[in-house]
């Protein structure tokens, strides 16, 4: 299990929301770029690039930024945020990117993105967003009725998507500790998976990883790596102890 770091860009800045909310974003005095380069100084293994303006207008509005950043960094990264055809899907992919994350576009015209499933299978994530267990779209404003344990089943059997990520709207950017309930039941899934929301100090990770879920690739963390609540450089190193 790893530590991803999450750089969550909006008007070109480095940005965190709270529960998705973008009444409620707090700016940091970095830049995007500044801070993939610290978290990989830091020891990051892996970045969670987000271009939240994309997010609400379907339409890759940070790219550059996001390219900038992908070409001054060595390690992988993953990009989401609005993905919603296959050019961007191609765009993000040519500029170098590891892995896509695509999102509301798999629940509602999964046939317009079959293309990138197939071209690039192995490096589509599929990001699924739940609010007490129910999955939301659409920069998480709307809910619909589909079980999450049978998405997660149509898209692996049918898409071929063998990675995902499960965000919790509730506990996203409170530092309130993660959902270990929910965690768990994705646990029981057959398929490989990284948890974001919750996460508040080094305890909250260490306590994930001696749980030992072995699909349990990593975790994002956001607001506690930007609010100094946790020292990435020294949670490594417990993660490595453990």
């Amino acid at each position: 299990m790893i530590i991803i770091p999450a750089v969550d860009v909006l008007g070109s800045k480095c940005v965190r929301l709270t529960m998705g909310d973008y009444d409620r974003k707090k700016e940091y005095n970095i830049s995007p770029l500044e801070a993939a380069l610290k978290w990989q100084k830091y020891g990051a293994k892996r970045l969670h690039l987000i271009d939240l303006d994309g997010a609400k207008s379907g339409y890759p509005d940070n790219f550059d930024v996001i390219k900038d950043i992908i070409k001054s960094v060595n390690i992988p990264v993953e990009v989401g945020g609005g993905i919603r055809n296959n050019e961007t899907v191609e765009g993000y992919f040519n500029a170098g990117a590891s892995y896509v994350v695509l999102g509301s576009i798999l629940f509602k015209d999964i046939e317009s993105v079959k293309p990138s499933l197939l071209k690039y299978e192995g490096k589509i994530i599929a990001g699924i967003d739940l609010c007490n267990e129910k999955i939301a779209i659409s920069g998480w404003k709307e809910l619909i009725t589909y079980c999450f344990t049978d998405a997660v089943d149509e898209l692996k059997h049918s898409c071929g998507i063998k990675s995902f990520i499960f965000t919790d709207i509730k506990k996203d950017g409170m530092l309130q500790g993660v959902n270990l309930d929910l965690i768990s039941k994705l646990s029981e899934l057959d398929i490989n998976f990284i948890a974001s929301g919750g996460i508040s100090a080094s305890e909250d990770v260490v306590r994930l990883k001696k749980l030992n879920f072995p699909n349990l690739e990593g975790v994002i963390i956001g607001k506690a790596l930007y609010d100094g609540r946790l020292d990435l450089r020294k949670t490594n190193d417990l993660l490595i102890q453990d």
